[in-house]
């Protein structure tokens, strides 16, 4: 898989942000980075709050792409064919975006469709809460390799989409 990871996301910031897709992005960055930098890990296996937070970062990641298609297509046509473009690459190459397929639409999918969690709270052997998804997966991990995917796919939609200098 590649790693969309670079640059901090949350002292960078792209220098063009149009589109309205990035009013999502941001409140999973402010997730993101509450949840890098608080003391607990995501909840506690008593009270179900990182079950609440879990849906949230799911729901918030799915609705980056809605806005895209549902209201940045409207934009323009310029912008409704580099959107379109955009999705047919993600549906043309499914190994490419399998961070868009096997985790953000699937898991979204588990949440809002049948409330089933792909992701469950574990502790380590020192008594640390961690969530994990399918597979082993560090859940958290897969989250924040999401928002970095979706900053760099807006990013390239922003250049694309640019008037003309």
């Amino acid at each position: 898989m590649t790693s969309y990871v670079t640059g901090d996301i949350f002292v960078r910031s792209p220098p063009q942000q149009t589109l309205e897709a990035w009013a999502p992005l941001w409140d999973c960055v402010s997730i993101l980075f509450q949840f890098q930098n608080s003391d607990v890990a995501d909840g506690d296996e008593e009270l179900p709050e990182w079950r609440i937070y879990w849906v949230a970062r799911l729901a918030l990641l799915r609705t980056v792409g809605h806005v895209l298609a549902k209201v940045d297509a409207k934009t323009s046509s310029k912008h409704a064919d580099a959107i379109d473009e955009l999705w047919k690459g993600f549906q043309a190459d499914r190994a490419g975006s399998t961070i868009f397929w096997d985790f953000i639409e699937r898991e979204r999918n588990n949440l809002l469709k049948t409330y089933s969690f792909g992701a469950r709270l574990e502790w380590d052997e020192g008594g640390c809460a961690y969530v994990e998804f399918d597979e082993g997966l560090d859940a958290f991990q897969l989250f924040r390799e999401a928002v970095y995917w979706w900053r760099h796919h807006l990013m390239a939609l922003e250049r694309e989409v640019a008037p003309p200098v």
